[in-house]
């Protein structure tokens, strides 16, 4: 194809792809104005003007763009006043660039547009404008009002910014659970260290549901006496956001390029990594194999150790992983020509390495014996069969009850445990884009860049350094797919954390062997190239800003009611003797608004999770706890005996409780306070019970 046919196609497809967005984003913006009858003019000055003058501004990019790319020589003196106006600001224009970059996540997490403009086309529209904004306060040239870098640097510092505010923006006092699981997690953080908040007997025994890694963690706060739930809420924040940072810029350091490039390369990783999101404790591990790059063995080796032994106390899946990306840094630190061998330096620093993180992910002092007891009470599989469980009739629940023991207890496989729902791979109800495509929007980029670099030898890998690229991703993503398609999960891509994190390892040395190289000489590249690191930049910053919505609570006075009932009927149960079991909202006994024995058992997390193991050994004291009416109220979410459509969000994670939780609660208890909007019921025993007997 000539010169002019390519490029006539390459304006054409850009045009084409500007008109089909705008139509979308249009679409979007026109359906919730005209069904709310609240258009620009009528928002408020706060964040009304805001979205009108980023609107104009798309339109007015959208015209000078269209014209100076059909009509370059028409528009290059109006571009090149554009230009030097823009230069006159001097260092005034970074303050132009910070207010553009807080915009999008002021809009969408801070005012109610947030819960309205929900539309992708819209949002993506939107998160364009404000980076060609930012990309030309940040671009210093007298004829040119923008470059790829600028824009590149744009859309990585917006990236941030929403990805901090979408963490911080649950930074409140709010006394009640934000999420499905948050108050009873926050439960867990404080039992390592903060068992001292609770009325429980110091010489009983007993380990919240969670793995010590976590655990360790994000219970800090409560080694201090005065630790609030908004402090704790902080810490969270700052735990799912600054090691993700650090973890970048360790894996960058010492990298060709610019200081600035490694600054703002590291800030890009903290984008990628926060597509999963990763769980903390396996960035820190990262970051402690990051760290042992070019380090002398005796620092190096027991940096990787520690790196596996945490891995292995947080998770089990991940014993290997440090293992896997120490061997990864040592075979791929210096280049091998193809064709020669690897020095036996090479070698025998990644046999070190790996054996460094294999020791610290079996755990020395667990050792092989705590390896097989964990496998047989791993959370994973039985297979697509049972995905979908029936609506049974209450007295088919438990026919195959003993069969159903002996597969939990027996099992020595962590496959044999929970469903697999493969349909999650693709477009669900739980999620939108399904496991597969999310993956491939966050990863695809950066493997293509990898290869291009491979492919025409920018970078150059010997079989051996191919061999543990190709194996060590394919092998965790394969073991990623798996989790992610377990029943309880695919609803994002934490799940895929070790693959994720080995691309971290991969980028960083294809940074080194070309891709810094690439990106400085950026403008000279070809339009391929520069689309390519557009998507790099252009993604990471919108998935978060695709799902961003304010933090909505319920009115003070629903929330005062809630817990005024909380505290008068746990009392009044308690003084006459009897047990409170809260089965959610825990951390309401962790800060004390409520003042009572803690009933440790039967926390809601662990509950779910046993129930879709089918776990009958472990649920049947539950039931005889609930027949024998144990517990003189319980708190809980909403509990409706309803079992899902196919296409609503988490329909076989409903069906598995209402099945094995929800109808036995129903048997012996009834509720007697539903507060929907603080979602807190109060059950209380009920005084005639039917027939239960299909109930262990």
């Amino acid at each position: 194809m000539k010169s002019f046919d390519r490029v006539w196609m390459a304006r054409l497809f850009a045009t084409l792809a500007v008109l089909v967005l705008l139509f979308l984003a249009g679409s979007d913006f026109y359906a919730v104005a005209e069904g709310t009858q609240n258009w620009v003019g009528k928002f408020t000055l706060t964040w009304g003007l805001p979205l009108a003058g980023m609107i104009l501004f798309g339109a007015l990019a959208v015209m000078l763009g269209m014209a100076n790319l059909w009509l370059p020589g028409k528009t290059e003196k109006l571009v090149a006043a554009l230009a030097r106006t823009r230069d006159k600001l001097g260092p005034l224009r970074w303050l132009f660039f910070a207010a553009l970059a807080l915009l999008p996540a002021k809009i969408f997490l801070y005012t109610p547009l947030g819960f309205k403009l929900t539309g992708a086309a819209f949002r993506l529209a939107f998160l364009i404008a404000v980076g060609l904004a930012m990309a030309i306060f940040a671009t210093r040239h007298p004829r040119h009002l923008l470059r790829w870098r600028s824009l590149l640097l744009s859309f990585v510092a917006v990236g941030a910014v929403i990805v901090f505010a979408v963490e911080f923006v649950t930074v409140v006092e709010y006394p009640l659970s934000l999420t499905w699981s948050e108050g009873n997690r926050i439960w867990d953080y404080s039992w390592l260290y903060g068992r001292r908040l609770y009325d429980y007997p110091i010489n009983q025994r007993f380990e919240a549901y969670i793995d010590i890694g976590r655990q360790s963690l994000w219970g800090l706060p409560f080694l201090f006496n005065h630790v609030t739930l908004k402090g704790v809420r902080l810490w969270s924040a700052l735990v799912f956001t600054v090691p993700y940072l650090l973890l970048g810029w360790t894996a960058l350091r010492g990298l060709p390029g610019e200081r600035k490039d490694w600054f703002w390369g590291g800030v890009w990783l903290f984008l990628f990594l926060y597509q999963g999101p990763i769980y903390t404790p396996l960035v820190l591990s990262a970051i402690l194999v990051a760290g042992a790059r070019r380090k002398p063995l005796w620092l190096a080796l027991p940096l990787i150790y520690l790196a596996g032994y945490y891995a292995q106390l947080s998770r089990l899946t991940w014993m290997i992983a440090p293992a896997v990306w120490a061997v990864l840094v040592a075979l791929l630190d210096g280049e091998t020509p193809p064709g020669k061998r690897m020095s036996w330096r090479t070698w025998l620093q990644a046999s070190l390495y790996g054996l460094a993180g294999l020791l610290g992910g079996v755990g020395i002092q667990r050792g092989w014996a705590r390896i097989s007891r964990q496998l047989g009470l791993a959370n994973a599989a039985q297979g697509g069969a049972a995905a979908n469980l029936p609506t049974p009739t209450p007295a088919a629940i438990f026919t195959d009850t003993a069969d159903a023991v002996e597969a939990v207890s027996g099992s020595t496989s962590f496959l044999t445990d929970q469903p697999l729902l493969w349909a999650r791979l693709w477009p669900n109800p739980t999620n939108g884009l399904g496991i597969v495509l999310e993956l491939a929007l966050a990863a695809a980029p950066i493997l293509i860049l990898v290869l291009y670099l491979a492919v025409l030898k920018r970078w150059q890998l010997n079989l051996w350094q191919k061999l543990a690229v190709v194996g060590g991703l394919l092998g965790f993503l394969g073991i990623g797919l798996i989790i992610s398609v377990k029943i309880g999960g695919g609803s994002n891509l934490h799940n895929l954390d070790m693959f994720l994190v080995s691309l971290v390892f991969v980028a960083a040395a294809a940074w080194e062997h070309g891709g810094a190289r690439t990106l400085a000489d950026l403008q000279s590249q070809t339009l391929g190239v520069k689309i390519l690191f557009f998507f790099l930049a252009l993604i990471p910053a919108f998935l978060p800003l695709m799902d961003a919505m304010p933090l909505e609570l319920p009115e003070q006075e629903y929330v005062d009611h809630t817990i005024d009932l909380l505290v008068a009927e746990s009392q009044a149960v308690v003084a006459e003797g009897g047990e409170v079991l809260f089965m959610d909202q825990r951390q309401l006994i962790t800060f004390g608004v409520v003042d009572i024995p803690l009933v440790p058992e039967y926390e809601k997390k662990q509950v779910m999770d046993r129930a879709l193991a089918q776990d009958i050994e472990y649920l049947t004291p539950l039931y005889r706890d609930l027949a024998e009416q144990r517990f003189g109220l319980i708190i809980t979410d909403p509990q409706r005996i309803r079992y899902s459509r196919e296409d609503e969000q988490w329909d076989a994670e409903n069906d598995a409780w209402v099945q094995l939780i929800t109808e036995p609660l129903y048997c012996y208890y009834e509720p007697k306070y539903s507060k929907d909007k603080t979602h807190v019921w109060f059950f209380v025993p009920r005084e005639e019970i039917g027939d239960c007997s299909y109930y262990p």
